[in-house]
């Protein structure tokens, strides 16, 4: 009897161990794809940009729906679920990824990679002004509205570094933006409706793929209608990558911290991506590494420390 519940205790700690590991995991695995995906989009749609984003869509289905179906026959088999509820989540986050999908990829066609990491790692601050009308606890503090300024501040030059460097740079620095507010809002409103429901992360990102992939084939026959594939070997990889794990991996992961955690708190993962990505597209696609970008950048990241940090840690220890 003793060894029994001594054997009982034994695996309730390790699955709580593993359990509380699966949070930073997920987040660090995240973060190295969020890192990458704004250089891998730049590659892989050069010459058809709806048609790799509907690739890479399809893929990234066809390697959930897999997985779900194989899981569907073990011991622990879950249902694939068409509630009404579960509908509701699918089609915020359908819509969702193609309207932001699409922006990033027309930007991607105007602006460096890097540039679009950064003025993504503004959706902490966009995230928490949503949060601040349902979540009590991302109210608006002094140092978090000297966040937002921060933020503001960094987007400025940004804004100043793609008036001094092409005039088309302006429109892909638009296009982030708005896909940044539809992003933040979408988590917000994603998070409240995954509330009490045991809906898997796979199963969202498939559901919303179901939803997405119409949307894009719509748009690739009205924009590319030639169906052009005659991509290159690099465009090729970066559209399997994107597919595989920018989509497969990377939506469903985020999908998971997004019911465990809250979305104004999963957005800081933004916090190192401006860097990191500024970095990778320059070590890799040699893009160029403008001063106001770097500065932009730091301000982001400062903005963000005192926006989440600074409330409690407190001025000293910050």
């Amino acid at each position: 009897m003793n060894n029994t519940k001594q054997q009982a205790s034994i695996k309730a700690e390790s699955s709580f161990s593993l359990d509380k590991l699966a949070i930073p995991i997920s987040f660090i695995v995240v973060l190295l794809i969020w890192t990458t995906t704004p250089l891998a989009i730049k590659w892989s749609s050069v010459d058809a940009p709806m048609t790799s984003a509907t690739l890479r869509m399809s893929i990234g289905f066809v390697f959930c729906a897999s997985v779900i179906l194989a899981m569907s026959f073990g011991k622990n088999r879950q249902a694939f679920q068409m509630d009404a509820a579960a509908r509701k989540v699918y089609i915020v986050g359908g819509l969702s990824i193609f309207i932001c999908m699409t922006l990033f990829y027309s930007a991607a066609q105007k602006i460096p990679s890097g540039w679009v990491a950064v003025l993504f790692g503004l959706s902490p601050l966009a995230t928490g002004l949503f949060s601040a009308f349902v979540e009590p606890e991302t109210k608006l503090t002094p140092s978090r509205i000297i966040g937002l300024m921060l933020g503001l501040g960094g987007l400025y030059l940004v804004f100043s570094a793609g008036l001094n460097f092409a005039d088309a740079s302006i429109d892909g620095v638009i296009f982030v933006l708005i896909a940044v507010i539809i992003s933040s809002g979408s988590s917000v409103i994603t998070r409240q409706l995954v509330k009490g429901m045991s809906l898997p992360g796979m199963q969202i990102t498939t559901g919303s793929l179901i939803v997405a992939i119409p949307c894009f084939i719509v748009s690739v026959l009205l924009q590319e209608p030639e169906l052009n594939f005659d991509f290159t070997p690099t465009a090729w990889r970066a559209i399997l990558y994107l597919g595989l794990i920018g989509t497969g991996v990377g939506f469903t992961l985020y999908y998971y911290l997004l019911k465990h955690v809250s979305a104004n708190r999963l957005s800081l993962i933004t916090l190192i991506t401006p860097i990191s990505a500024l970095s990778v597209g320059s070590w890799l696609n040699n893009e160029p590494l403008l001063p106001e970008v770097w500065m932009g950048a730091i301000l982001v990241c400062i903005g963000l420390l005192m926006y989440e940090f600074k409330p409690k840690l407190g001025l000293r220890r910050l």
